[in-house]
């Protein structure tokens, strides 16, 4: 399933699911409408974090919705056109947003190097990344595949790992050129800094269950809808990664990993203001920014 958070006047935002039709169900207006089960949930990490009972509640409400009148569903606000509806962040403010620089450790390391972006970072789907310096310096694009977790682990094992991955994810890092080997330490924490503007982190547009898959996941990059890239990532090594970088963090249901599986490299090139990236996972879902300078 894929859930979606809506923009509405709450802040946090209204938990959705796409239905079969390419639909957004509305998860908190459809049990009233449907006459389901009371349980209403307020944001799609409680989905995930409710775990099988969660994923049965929102099945439950997807097969209501497909055997009422459509029509009706769509007059009460219930069933919305996802083309029309304005989207959040999946996550609206995860607590930890982790960053790999790849998506194995090197010789000798237990896990890869990685970093934290901040939960203000995070931006939807279609929202536009502002460059705060302009042209000047260029832009790395990083684009990723995000993990997304169920429940709290801290120096778990490989298994423990793979059963806090819920849910997957896209995601773009965005900063100032990666800086050359035995550049000043001041260099390099300028490039650091400038991951954390906000819209540094366009996610979205929703979360895929990891029931969805099955050994691996194949990511597509393209530029103003020319494809530039496409690479793959074997699902299997990504408990092994979580369980490695939870010895030094702990992570909570909501908190993303985003992992770069090859596709970041060459992406390192002169963007120009209104240059437009798309980011797909396996025809399942396609995250849209555009750059602003």
């Amino acid at each position: 399933m894929q859930l979606v958070t809506i923009d509405s006047r709450e802040v946090a935002g209204r938990p959705g699911i796409i239905t079969a039709g390419g639909d957004i169900l509305d998860l908190v207006s459809a049990p009233s409408t449907l006459e389901e089960a009371q349980w209403i949930p307020h944001s799609v990490v409680s989905v995930l974090a409710a775990g099988e009972e969660g994923k049965e509640h929102v099945a439950r409400l997807l097969q209501a919705a497909a055997g009422a009148d459509q029509q009706s569903l769509r007059d009460a606000g219930v069933l919305l056109p996802f083309g029309q509806t304005r989207l959040m962040a999946p996550v609206r403010r995860p607590g930890l947003v982790l960053v790999t620089e790849r998506d194995q450790a090197g010789p000798g390391e237990p896990d890869p190097v990685a970093y934290i972006k901040s939960p203000n970072t995070v931006i939807g789907h279609g929202a536009q990344a502002s460059i705060p310096w302009g042209t000047a310096d260029g832009v790395l694009v990083r684009p990723l595949l995000g993990i997304v977790l169920s429940r709290p682990i801290h120096r778990a094992s490989e298994a423990q790992a793979a059963q806090a991955i819920a849910a997957y994810t896209l995601l773009f890092d965005l900063s100032r050129p990666h800086p050359a080997m035995g550049e000043p330490a001041a260099v390099w924490r300028s490039y650091l800094d400038s991951k954390q503007f906000p819209g540094a982190c366009p996610v979205g547009p929703g979360l895929i269950t990891a029931d969805e898959f099955s050994e691996s996941a194949g990511l597509g990059f393209s530029m103003n809808g020319v494809g530039v890239n496409n690479s793959a990532c074997e699902l299997s090594r990504l408990p092994a990664l979580l369980a490695g970088l939870s010895g030094r963090y702990g992570f909570r249901p909501g908190d993303m990993v985003g992992v770069d599986i090859g596709l970041a490299q060459a992406e390192q090139r002169r963007y120009q203001d209104g240059d437009e990236l798309s980011l797909d996972l396996d025809g399942k879902m396609r995250l849209e920014t555009q750059l602003r300078m």
